[in-house]
């Protein structure tokens, strides 16, 4: 909530800087475009990805040339969910907008890390 709140923050001195005003109070306004910002348009998926392209070429991500978007780390978070023990099927699912059932279909595999955890645990014995 913290990190909303300085987001939000840093949103009106830059609207208030470029004269755009917030009538819906939306914290995430398409800033890359001010006609649409003006507008109260939200922030768009392309704009997250090329913001995230920018971001895990800053950081040095080592991607082996594979597309990082929203939605592979929407993915990525969801299949972490439904692989964490004692995690309830249901509200994870919910969370992410989907049926209980395509929430197994889709996310509950095999996960590579708990994968070698378990290979670990079962050569321990």
């Amino acid at each position: 909530m913290q990190l909303l709140n300085k987001f939000h923050y840093h949103q009106l001195e830059l609207l208030k800087e470029n004269g755009l005003v917030n009538v819906n109070e939306r914290i995430m306004l398409n800033v890359s475009d001010y006609s649409l910002c003006s507008l109260g348009y939200p922030v768009t998926q392309k704009s997250m990805n090329e913001m995230l392209k920018k971001i895990c070429k800053k950081v040095n991500v080592q991607n082996n040339n594979l597309n990082v978007t929203m939605y592979t780390c929407r993915h990525t978070v969801a299949t972490k969910l439904g692989n964490t023990p004692g995690m309830s099927y249901p509200w994870a699912a919910s969370r992410l907008g989907h049926s209980l059932k395509m929430f197994m279909r889709t996310y509950v595999h095999v996960d590579e890390d708990r994968n070698e955890e378990m290979l670990d645990l079962i050569s321990s014995n």
